[in-house]
């Protein structure tokens, strides 16, 4: 569904990305990991259409994502950025119901279709008790998750997230992981930046490490997380366990100095 085609991108001179190739499938679930300053953001907003790759192309759905307009791309595509500034004067409510801009006629073209949606949503994310309040006076995590309610409503088929747990906090990630896991079970392909290691091992189906501008590793969690793979990546020490559960790799950092108590 979305083919990555030897692209480079950046800002300016500096480049980020170099001739990297990817192709996510329709309905995968799929993690973007690696260190600060590897690419991550530059991808997706690639993968969005926020930035223009300086060589190659982004295809969607066999389209060039270039050469959609952006209430098109909208229709098939949700997307959450890394930054948001909370919009002054806007309700919960309100902010989550621009999502629907791609299916309505703006503003005031919103009907009791569209509001049971934006409703389903802002339950689904659990906010329902912030409908009301404007979002100017929510905490970072909490307008975090208006902003996934946001994502959530415009019912795209294909959703890219960066960092969409942000500040969020571990209980209500558990809860955003497990709304995304479902969306995914329902046919929604989800495209997700991530930090933690041990959560993209539990949720996500595939693991696409990022270094310094390239894919270095690409593949079921099983197959990727592993002491070397890990310690490579992101420069440090760690250990690997199973999941006592899950049967899962799950990541444990250790100390650079002696703190042993």
């Amino acid at each position: 569904m979305i083919a990555v085609e030897n692209i480079s991108a950046g800002y300016g001179r500096r480049k980020v990305l170099s001739d990297m190739n990817l192709l996510f499938c329709e309905g995968a679930m799929t993690a973007v990991l690696g260190p600060n300053g590897s690419g991550k953001t530059t991808l997706v907003s690639s993968i969005s259409g926020v930035l223009n790759p300086l060589s190659g192309q982004i295809k969607v759905a066999g389209k060039n994502v270039r050469d959609y307009r952006p209430r098109e791309l909208a229709e098939i595509m949700s997307v959450l950025p890394q930054k948001v500034e909370p919009a002054f004067g806007l309700t919960v409510k309100s902010m989550v119901m621009m999502g629907r801009y791609a299916h309505g006629s703006g503003f005031f073209g919103y009907d009791a279709e569209d509001e049971n949606i934006c409703a389903e949503a802002i339950q689904r994310v659990g906010i329902t008790h912030l409908k009301d309040r404007p979002v100017s006076e929510l905490s970072g995590g909490e307008f975090q998750r208006v902003l996934m309610a946001r994502t959530v409503s415009q019912q795209s088929k294909i959703m890219v997230l960066d960092e969409a747990a942000s500040g969020v906090d571990v209980a209500g990630k558990i809860e955003l992981f497990d709304m995304l896991k479902t969306l995914n079970k329902q046919g929604a392909t989800i495209i997700c930046v991530i930090h933690d290691l041990n959560l993209a091992s539990l949720y996500f189906d595939r693991l696409v490490f990022l270094s310094e501008g390239r894919a270095v590793l690409d593949g079921p969690p099983a197959d990727v997380i592993t002491k070397d793979n890990i310690s490579n990546v992101y420069k440090t020490s760690v250990s690997i366990v199973e999941h006592p559960e899950l049967g899962v790799p799950q990541v444990l950092f250790s100390p650079s100095g002696d703190f042993t108590l």
